[in-house]
């Protein structure tokens, strides 16, 4: 598990010290409007509201204010150690786009409108009351959660159809390894986010890391150098969830110091219907949550490098594991994360324009899973004999597993802006990863080692080139990806004998993508894009753990041809906003792994081909200053296009539906939201939104009869939050599954029906 993981559970304390602060709005509400400083060439946008903040040294400079479609206008403002308000009032350009000008060097350095296939969320416009991130990516276009669970229940991601490992996940850029199996997305809380970039059929060279189909960056909130903030959830089945940060400028020297932790526990006892026993409903009784986490970080502005950044952190988790087929009352599993995390950055590397930014990562992790109980359980708590004379409830044997792990992660970004048309980007990410597992409950019985060390090598370089034309009409990416990994382990020949075969494979690879955008007026845009990626095996699917699960030296990485075409409106006057796109996509995925039985062992295998081709649409409208307005579906066909399995055998299923995969999701809600509706310096809104998936089949279709199938399911979820002097204080109060539906999830998990969630926040911070 990542320690990037941990540190995002934590408000990004280290940030730039500054001399004074430059605030103001534009009276239009233009979101996304330029504000640049040519002298120190800096630069910001205006959020959706129209209001911006910009950090500066004390001094007098000339800003320029400019909007796609809109006169730029300059002025002149002088900083100095207290707050400055300045705001502006752009008005509509009557020339046409083709005498539009971008001003400044940093139009390049902000997120412009990309050719790659992205979807921006933005926190606070859907983020409703109480949410996760599991609440807010469900209501994106394309995008599925698929939650076992409660509180700390594993959560992965679905983006059209491909899923878990395969879907890449970034913190500001960097990656989070493989979603992590010990954690859910769900631990990162929403309010230290500031957006969610979605990219789908393409993930962007710059990231690193390996993943196909798509990729998810959380980027994080700024904060001032001053800053404090304590929080406190109080949800239904005994949820608490309670955290603080802290940030402090030590003075003019440039140094920042940063704190920070927090608690979660639920019991997760919420009451399901057995999946194996209909009518028969019980209460989730083994299924408690716990995680305390606290790390500490410190930063300085006044070195050689513009920012430099060490952080340190440690979690703890545990879980109880809940049965759903069997009633399981002892087994769990505990992991133990220490990390630590460096970042530097600095602009104009060498040359004006060379950007360099450097992160290096160690962790050590311990994971422990144990399974040991003597005795199992009916529903009505009568016992019966373990799975092994060992005891154990799960699978054929008692366990008393330990994992200890070293990772490592370095990860260098080289950006350089040549002008205001070229751009190129170099990244380059090495991974090393030394597994350490043991089980002395299988050793000492058996009479011999059953699991081995293991070391694994990655790396994954990526050059890409970025043109935008002088009037941003025509923008194209182009991105080269180069893979490379090598693994070292043990396995044992045969479960009776202690003898055992050591296993080295090397493998490379290579990926492709380009992506283009046309501008064909300031409102009308379309996007297409084809993308060659390939996923490199993890260490779990190549390793294994030296008993139960064999070695793969063998596995192939993951490989994905994709082609997305897509059309947008975008419309922005005063005080109103209305979007509305369209997207098309083609997928084509090979060499699949797929975790699968065998004679002695279980082992990951490559499994055969997958087509998948889909739509969505995707409607947002600011209708008033007071009320928002969503809407999105998406429909995605991923079939089974294999000719033969277990190599000459005909596969039957060819042409079938991929099962345990929506194929047809729609969402829609709306927000009404007023300033100072209850007092001054007051802000209230509220949300309401429903959910809808078509129901589908979590095993291969074999009849028209009744098979083993996820029901259509319809939630509806409304929220209210207030915030009072000016924004210090926040209440929030969320009810989910308003009619108290029936839902399930993958292969008939069932999840929470009605619940709520509270939340108060107080949040102290000062610029300077």
């Amino acid at each position: 598990m990542s320690a990037l993981f941990v540190l995002s559970t934590l408000p990004g304390f280290a940030q730039m010290a500054v001399e004074g602060t430059l605030r103001g709005a534009d009276k239009e509400i233009l979101p996304g409007a330029s504000v640049y400083c040519k002298q120190l060439d800096i630069g910001t946008t205006t959020d959706e509201k129209g209001f911006y903040s910009l950090s500066m040294p004390q001094g007098t400079y000339q800003l320029h204010f400019s909007f796609m479609g809109y006169e730029t206008q300059e002025k002149k403002v002088k900083i100095t150690d207290r707050p400055v308000w300045m705001n502006v009032s752009l008005k509509e350009s009557s020339v046409s786009l083709d005498d539009v000008l971008v001003v400044g060097k940093s139009k390049a350095r902000q997120i412009r409108e990309q050719a790659m296939p992205v979807h921006v969320l933005q926190i606070e416009k859907i983020s409703g009351a109480v949410n996760s991130i599991s609440d807010v990516l469900s209501k994106t276009a394309g995008i599925t959660l698929r939650n076992s669970g409660g509180v700390g229940s594993t959560s992965r991601i679905s983006v059209r159809g491909l899923e878990g490992k395969r879907i890449g996940i970034f913190i500001d850029g960097l990656p989070l390894s493989d979603n992590s199996e010990y954690n859910g997305l769900n631990a990162i809380p929403v309010d230290v986010i500031e957006r969610i970039e979605v990219y789908k059929g393409i993930v962007p060279a710059k990231f690193g890391g390996s993943a196909i189909g798509g990729a998810i960056n959380i980027v994080l909130k700024e904060y001032p150098p001053y800053y404090c903030e304590i929080k406190y959830n109080q949800a239904s089945y005994n949820t608490h969830i309670a955290s603080i940060g802290l940030k402090r400028n030590l003075s003019d020297k440039g140094y920042l110091i940063g704190a920070g932790g927090g608690y979660t526990y639920s019991d997760n006892n919420y009451k399901m219907e057995l999946p194996l026993q209909q009518n028969t409903f019980v209460r989730r009784d083994h299924d408690a949550y716990e995680k305390k986490f606290g790390g500490l970080s410190f930063a300085s502005t006044k070195w050689w490098f513009d920012e430099f950044e060490l952080e340190a952190a440690y979690t703890s988790t545990g879980k109880e594991i809940q049965g759903i087929e069997h009633n399981i009352q002892h087994a769990r599993q505990d992991v133990d994360v220490f990390s630590v995390s460096n970042k530097i950055e600095k602009k104009n590397f060498l040359t004006e324009g060379l950007d360099l930014e450097i992160n290096n990562l160690y962790s050590y992790s311990i994971f422990q899973f144990t399974d040991t109980s003597s005795y199992r359980y009916q529903w009505d708590m009568t016992p019966y004999i373990p799975v092994s004379k060992l005891g154990g409830e799960i699978g054929n044997d008692a366990n008393a597993t330990q994992n200890k792990s070293h990772n490592f992660i370095q990860r260098t970004n080289l950006n350089y802006i040549i002008n205001q048309s070229h751009a190129i980007n170099f990244n380059s990410q090495y991974n090393y990863v030394k597994g350490m597992p043991s089980d002395s409950l299988r050793d000492a019985v058996l009479g011999y080692q059953t699991h081995f060390k293991s070391d694994m090598h990655s790396w994954v370089g990526g050059l890409s080139h970025e043109y935008n034309s002088p009037h941003q009409k025509l923008a194209n990416m182009l991105a080269l990806k180069c893979y490379f990994y090598s693994m070292n382990t043990s396995k044992l020949k045969r479960i009776s004998s202690p003898d055992r075969e050591k296993l080295h494979a090397r493998k490379y690879n290579f990926g492709i993508s380009n992506a283009i955008r046309y501008r064909f007026s300031p409102f009308i845009l379309a996007k297409a894009s084809f993308a060659y990626d390939v996923r490199l095996p993890n260490e779990q699917e190549l390793l294994g753990d030296g008993f139960l699960t064999a070695p793969a030296t063998d596995l192939l990485p993951e490989k994905n041809k994709s082609v997305n075409l897509s059309f947008m409106y975008d419309k922005i006057g005063r005080n109103k906003r209305f979007q509305i796109e369209l997207n098309l996509f083609l997928m084509k995925l090979t060499d699949m792994i797929r975790f699968t039985g065998g004679m002695l062992q279980y082992q990951y295998q490559n499994f055969g081909e997958m087509r998948s081709i889909g739509t969505e649409v995707d409607v947002k409208w600011d209708a008033t200053s007071w009320l928002y307005l969503f809407a999105n579906a998406t429909y995605q066909d991923l079939r089974d296009i294999r000719k033969y399995e277990h190599g000459t055998t005909p596969n039957f299923t060819k042409g079938d539906r991929m099962p345990n995969i929506p194929y047809l999701m729609a969402n829609s809600g709306f927000e009404l939201h007023k300033a100072n509706l209850l007092g001054k310096k007051s802000y209230s809104r509220l949300l309401f939104d429903g959910h809808f998936v078509e129901a589908y089949y979590y095993n291969f279709k074999k009849s028209n009869y009744a098979e083993p199938k996820i029901p259509r399911s319809f939630v509806f979820n409304a929220g209210l939050e207030h915030t009072i002097m000016d924004g210090a204080i926040v209440f929030g109060f969320q009810l989910n599954n308003l009619t108290n539906a029936k839902v399930l999830s993958e292969f008939n998990r069932p999840l929470p029906g009605r619940n709520y969630a509270f939340k108060i926040r107080y949040i102290w911070k000062r610029t300077g």
